[in-house]
């Protein structure tokens, strides 16, 4: 026993004394260095896209910085990856491929080449989709292959194989199934003739009828808020994208910050499927704030409070500050939400504007009242009526006004986002006839007309291609007869970048007049280079006319320029540096520079 300790000691004495002698460790050294470094790369007659997935799920490509200690450890790594990727090519409808490899150990590093030839692409010849219930069978029509995205001719892929699935369930729930039952039955492939056929069984499952709505979550709101605006009523045929509208609804109202519209699991006595509604309230109260700056104008300060559930469902009460050296506004609103039926809401605004602007000077106090109509998720109008009193100087000649007005407008927002939109159109159209009740000689009819559209050049927003194009007319007895702060203006941060604010038109003494007419277009390269950074290059035109209609024999005045994007969570901050393309010696600087929040359109 006590010669096994002194053996025990002498053995901690030399390994304290000579660590690099420890057993294993000289091994491990000369493992590492002999470690089977090498290099890999993928050939055949592969698209782009095929080509990337191969290499993404490749276990030789992503673990070439952990290389191999042996030969057959780098061969085990090349033989399951070629039987990887037989099984993706065999997904994405190629099913005799021909893969190989070789390893040139001649070199260093040493080259693994994969050789992937696809083979011949198998091509979709029937797709069946059979009601396997025989009580239904007669009255439910089962979904199309070009339904499905399977016709017949495509290449047949597992990703869409799956994904038709899916569709079949939605689509069996659109028709009043809840419960459906979808398998893909067998899927046949023919390597006569290199085609597919594919085969669903379906059960839709009993129908049902939209039962009692049961109510979770709601604190401050009352639930009239949303029994008002449930897509259905009790007794109804279940229809369940009318669960998706009214997600959209509650959601859009700004009340909820989670909302979870979902049904029993089960059917009742007379068909009836109970539903549930489950909320989370957002607090009630914002406050916002804002900074901008424009070369041409200044700093500007924007400061805002809403209360968006005053009396319990969804009254909205707002209230907006904006400060800078050429124009002070104080405005208030109130908004009741399904004013009379539950797609109707009530507007009502009021404020003090106090413009001091090159073209005029301007103190006004106005109310409006307007009524919108929302028609589809993107379609929506609003009439109504407003009053204006005002004071406005232009070159020495001031005027007292009373203005009658009747405002319309349609709305067309097929934005996937408002602030930084990567794609769809929004079109807005307004008409506005305009009455003097402290001169009734003064009547004048203002219109406008713009249209956004936005594509997503690559996936995820990283590039999008934005355009603007905007029009506007005011049909009048003569431009004396429209009040200076009525006319059409153009130039500034929110128009034609690189010129002053309001300079882009007719001009007296170098001072802007306004015009009868306008009108701009507006084109964005937006590139996001990180999640929170982007560039844009942008190019602006347009101008202001004398005339009632724009006279386009006259020239547009262009800018460009370049600005950069800071990405938030509420919407990208933008910084411009304009330069005007026509540059009008005493009147035009060299560039301007905007910043502000949001994108420019």
């Amino acid at each position: 026993m006590r010669s096994n300790l002194y053996i025990f000691f002498i053995l901690i004495i030399l390994v304290l004394a000579f660590p690099d002698q420890v057993p294993g460790q000289e091994g491990e050294q000369a493992g590492t260095s002999s470690a089977m470094v090498y290099q890999t790369t993928v050939t055949g007659d592969l698209d782009t896209n095929l080509r990337q997935t191969l290499i993404a799920m490749s276990d030789t490509v992503s673990l070439q910085n952990r290389p191999p200690m042996t030969m057959a450890q780098l061969v085990r790594r090349i033989r399951s990856d070629t039987a990887e990727f037989s099984r993706a090519l065999r997904s994405f409808g190629y099913y005799s491929p021909n893969i190989s490899y070789a390893i040139d150990q001649d070199i260093t590093p040493i080259r693994v080449t994969f050789t992937v030839n696809t083979g011949p692409a198998y091509l979709i010849r029937e797709v069946s989709v059979v009601n396997i219930c025989p009580v239904s069978q007669q009255r439910v029509a089962m979904p199309e292959p070009a339904d499905l995205n399977l016709e017949p001719g495509q290449r047949i892929r597992s990703a869409r194989v799956l994904e038709a699935r899916q569709t079949i369930v939605r689509d069996m729930r659109a028709k009043g199934y809840p419960f459906p039952l979808v398998e893909i039955s067998q899927v046949i492939i023919d390597h006569q003739d290199h085609s597919a056929s594919i085969s669903y069984a379906v059960d839709p499952g009993p129908s049902a009828r939209f039962g009692d709505t049961e109510i979770s979550g709601l604190s401050r709101v009352r639930p009239e808020y949303v029994l008002d605006r449930l897509t259905w009523e009790k007794g109804d045929p279940f229809k369940a994208p009318l669960m998706d509208d009214l997600r959209r609804s509650l959601t859009a109202g700004g009340l909820f910050s989670v909302v979870e519209v979902n049904h029993g699991h089960e059917i009742l006595d007379e068909d009836f499927l109970p539903m549930q509604v489950v909320v989370t309230e957002r607090k009630p109260r914002t406050v916002r704030a804002g900074l901008g700056y424009q070369t041409d104008i200044g700093p500007e300060l924007k400061l805002g409070w809403t209360h968006r559930n005053l009396l319990g469902k969804g009254e909205t009460l707002e209230f907006d500050l904006g400060l800078s050296d050429t124009l002070k506004s104080l405005e208030g609103s109130y908004t009741i939400p399904g004013f009379i039926r539950p797609d109707q809401n009530l507007r009502l605004k009021a404020g003090l504007v106090q413009e001091e602007q090159d073209a005029y000077d301007s103190k006004s106090l106005f109310t409006t009242a307007m009524l919108e109509r929302i028609l589809t998720n993107e379609l929506s109008v609003a009439a109504g009526v407003g009053y204006r009193l005002a004071r406005v100087e232009q070159l020495d000649k001031k005027s007292d006004l009373g203005l009658l007005f009747f405002p319309t407008d349609l709305t067309w927002d097929g934005r996937d986002d408002i602030l930084d939109p990567g794609t769809g159109i929004r079109l807005n159209v307004r008409l506005i006839p305009f009455f003097d009740t402290l001169d009734t000689e003064t009547r004048f009819l203002k219109t406008y007309a713009s249209l956004n559209t936005y594509l997503e050049l690559v996936p995820d927003k990283r590039v999008v291609l934005a355009n603007r194009a905007a029009i506007g007319t005011i049909n009048a007895e003569s431009k004396s007869k429209v009040p200076p702060d009525e006319r059409y203006y153009t130039g500034g941060g929110g128009s034609i970048r690189g010129y002053s604010y309001q300079s882009v038109g007719p001009l007296e003494d170098d001072n802007p007049v306004g015009g009868l007419s306008m009108a701009e277009i507006n084109s964005e390269l937006r590139l996001k280079m990180t999640r929170r950074s982007g560039l844009v290059a942008f190019l602006d035109g347009g101008r202001a006319y004398e005339s009632t209609y724009p006279d386009f024999d006259e020239r547009f005045y262009w800018g460009w320029g370049l600005g950069y994007r800071f990405y938030t969570d509420f919407g990208p901050i933008r910084a411009d540096v304009a330069f005007p393309l026509n540059r009008r010696k005493g009147i035009d600087d060299s560039f301007q520079i905007y910043i502000s929040l949001g994108q420019a359109f």
